[in-house]
């Protein structure tokens, strides 16, 4: 069996596959632990931690305390993020995986027949015989093609782990578990944040009780949470970045300094042969 993908869902396969008995060959092209372990899950649990605590010390009075307060430097607490991501990497690695008895190849696979799968290593090309193949590819943050986004610049959950300045003015279009996630980590970082959200509520496939009460926390912790603001364009007017949105109360303009998109998310499904095999994928990819 060969899983596409050593993230989650292809590293889980190949260890549960291979304690069967069966031969295993893990292919990847980029880095092990997939979007988990390295934009995903693992930074965004850690950064979440040290959020945490500040608020935490910021309530002080609530915990009994006459009072309580930090210093912190925002490039010290991203390398902190990065500390976490190199302290649990070991456990998604190579040595690991090939202990378990995964043959783990690094390179761009491609099905080339029903049985038949071809990697393109920086060894040169290897064609691999199998009776299943699964592809664990995940996914891509979607950037939509909003006017004037590409002049102004934009993070994603694969990029933003880069920052080591805080932002100023930070604006979060979307409103889903990964926008709303950060949104409230980079404002209790210190960041004024406006999260800007086109549905009447943000995590919008949660109970509406959950939603008013993110909603009432966000904005209690200083979040600007627009709802029901779809964004029409961006603009830099006399170099600021400018985010022109509709709103209930016609088109509103939100000045940034830093912009995050966290609308979605497209699987990776193409390049792996399967057009040309005439594998179809569904709406859901």
């Amino acid at each position: 069996t060969g899983p596409f993908g050593a993230g989650s869902g292809g590293l889980s396969l190949a260890a549960g596959t291979a304690q069967l008995g069966l031969d295993v060959v893990l292919i990847e092209r980029g880095r092990m632990g997939g979007d988990c372990l390295n934009t995903g899950c693992v930074p965004s649990k850690a950064l979440i931690r040290s959020a945490k605590l500040l608020s935490h010390l910021r309530r002080a009075k609530e915990f009994g305390l006459k009072s309580a307060s930090a210093e912190f430097d925002f490039a010290d607490v991203m390398e902190r993020v990065q500390r976490v991501v190199r302290t649990v990497e070991p456990h998604d690695s190579v040595e690991r995986y090939s202990s378990l008895g995964v043959d783990c190849v690094r390179g761009e696979a491609r099905i080339v027949s029903p049985y038949q799968v071809e990697v393109k290593t920086a060894e040169g090309t290897r064609r691999i015989t199998t009776r299943a193949i699964v592809i664990a590819a995940g996914a891509r943050p979607f950037v939509p093609p909003i006017p004037g986004i590409e002049e102004v610049g934009c993070f994603t959950s694969d990029n933003v782990w880069s920052l080591r300045e805080l932002p100023r003015r930070l604006v979060v279009l979307g409103g889903g578990p990964i926008g709303s996630e950060l949104t409230q980590c980079f404002g209790r970082l210190g960041s004024r944040v406006t999260q800007v959200e086109m549905l009447p509520r943000v995590l919008i496939r949660e109970d509406p009780e959950v939603s008013e009460m993110v909603m009432k926390r966000f904005r209690e912790e200083g979040i600007d949470v627009r709802v029901e603001h779809k964004a029409k364009r961006f603009a830099i007017d006399n170099g600021e970045k400018i985010l022109i949105a509709d709103g209930p109360a016609g088109e509103v303009r939100i000045a940034f300094d830093a912009l995050l998109c966290a609308v979605g998310r497209v699987a990776n499904t193409t390049g792996y042969g399967l057009e040309e095999l005439g594998i179809p994928v569904t709406r859901q990819r």
